[in-house]
């Protein structure tokens, strides 16, 4: 039965629309993907080597005491990023297929996921130095079993809870919190994590409770959409939702933009989707406090964090442009829509948002003044030139958001992709390598300088800049109205 599931989905790849594209796009993430194996796994063991002799510690007790932190983090980071297994269910329904055998498929093949496989090229390697250094062979095998296992149970945890953002919000908040109380020396949860991770180590047969925590993850999810499996089912349908009529004449200033602004504000006010890219935003402010810890403290780790800081709704709402309109977008692409207003529209809410996280930000003075001069630049280099290079990216990006369905059983195709990941790079490493001149020319202060000074000629050349990526968005309109109506049912 499997072969037959995965023998469909093979020609479903292979007969879509752009395949070229898509088998293009997946072998550039191949890469992408080997490229941090390779890393992973010339860390393992100067991780060792560097727990050992700089610290004076014991490194697998102390590795396993801040999993606790890498499995919370893994929960987190599935959430945004990791896709669901795509299983195009409606049609299977209508076949000689037992609900049991496309649940068990669509599981199975979250198990074969880079968040899954990616482990394996730090924690083997990190193993087989153990053994060098007569490590007990049991023990680091159940070792292995039992983060394995853990690994897998996040996995399913994540297909389980993939539209619970109370509970996403919650571990982001627990993860945060428990850093800050070890960081200031008020409760170290790793005195608690690390004998339960070292349990396996020291008795093999613990591994066993690991085992079990997966089976039972994996059952949960199986019950789970095994119950919503249905033809008719509220995951299979979209919502229908009553919504309440918003004038909003306090855009009317704005002159032919208030038409879409009034549009991109009932969007964010009344769907779920659009607001979590507005909570994301605000969760960025705190960004930066990972990094105050000195080992980090350096200028150019604090510039990557000024744009991060500031730009967490630009990225997240902007980069996404036009996929939050990708419902009626066809449609809108028949009237006579002036695209610079369109995308004007965009702008003045990604502008608006950077500059509200300044004000916001301002507790970063309290760690040093540096750190929020990099802030400072990093909010007018986001608004001069990020916030145009996320309209640009959103051309090629066309990630159809389904903006009536937060979940659907194993078809919920997240807005992030590895695509906008690659396109964000130039964002994040232009600004740096600008800083970096300024510090050759001159001094620190000089590099953050120079980000302020291009982020103002960007703002000053921006009628020239919609200009250029109007044209874009017209030679990519019949590709972007292609991409958006194809079906995923």
């Amino acid at each position: 039965m499997f072969r037959k599931l995965f023998y469909l989905q093979w020609k479903s790849f292979f007969r879509a629309a752009g395949v070229a594209s898509n088998l293009a796009q997946k072998i550039l993430i191949g890469f992408v993907w080997a490229c941090f194996a390779f890393i992973l796994s010339e860390l393992a063991v100067p991780v060792f080597d560097g727990i050992q002799v700089n610290f004076g510690l014991d490194p697998l007790p102390t590795v396993s005491g801040f999993l606790i932190y890498a499995f919370v983090l893994w929960v987190v980071i599935r959430y945004f990023i990791q896709k669901m297994p795509m299983v195009h269910v409606l049609p299977l329904l209508a076949l000689p297929f037992s609900k049991k055998s496309i649940v068990h498929f669509g599981l199975t093949k979250s198990v074969i996921s880079f968040f899954n496989i990616i482990n394996l090229f730090f924690f083997i390697p990190f193993g087989l130095k153990l053994l060098k250094e007569d490590y007990s062979l049991w023990g680091v095998i159940s070792w292995w079993v039992s983060i394995g296992c853990v690994i897998l149970a996040t996995n399913f945890l994540n297909v389980l809870l993939n539209s619970q953002d109370k509970l996403l919000l919650i571990a982001a908040v627990v993860l945060v919190g428990l850093y800050g109380l070890q960081y200031y020396e008020i409760f170290d949860i790793t005195a608690f994590s690390e004998p339960v991770f070292m349990a396996p180590y020291h008795q093999p047969l613990w591994a066993l409770v690991t085992i079990a925590l997966m089976l039972f993850s994996y059952r949960w999810s199986f019950k789970h959409f095994l119950k919503e499996l249905y033809m008719d089912s509220d995951q299979m349908r979209p919502k229908k939702e009553v919504q309440r009529a918003t004038e909003l004449k306090w855009l009317d200033g704005f002159g032919r933009t208030t038409f879409f602004l009034k549009n991109d504000i009932r969007l964010i006010v009344r769907n779920k989707r659009a607001r979590m890219a507005v909570w994301i935003g605000f969760a960025f402010l705190f960004y930066g406090l990972i990094f105050m810890m000195d080992m980090y403290d350096t200028p150019l780790v604090k510039v990557f964090v000024g744009i991060f800081v500031t730009g967490g709704f630009l990225f997240n709402f902007g980069q996404f442009v036009p996929s939050w309109d990708s419902g009626y977008y066809p449609l809108m692409m028949t009237q006579n829509v002036p695209y610079k207003e369109y995308l004007k529209s965009k702008w003045w809410l990604v502008v608006v948002g950077t500059l509200v996280s300044l004000p916001l930000a301002s507790f970063y003075i309290f760690f040093s003044w540096e750190s929020y001069f990099a802030i400072i630049a990093g909010g007018i280099y986001n608004i001069g030139v990020n916030a145009h290079m996320v309209l640009l990216s959103g051309a090629y990006t066309r990630t159809p958001i389904d903006l009536n369905s937060m979940q659907r059983a194993f078809g919920d195709k997240k807005s992030f992709n590895v695509k906008t990941l690659l396109l964000s790079i130039p964002k994040i490493l232009l600004p740096m390598f600008i800083f970096y001149i300024g510090v050759l020319v001159h001094s620190k202060l000089m590099g953050f300088v120079l980000i302020g000074i291009v982020g103002i000629l960007g703002f000053a050349l921006r009628n020239l800049v919609f200009g250029w990526i109007e044209k874009v968005y017209q030679e990519e309109k019949y590709d972007t109205i292609a991409a958006y109506k194809q079906k995923n049912t």
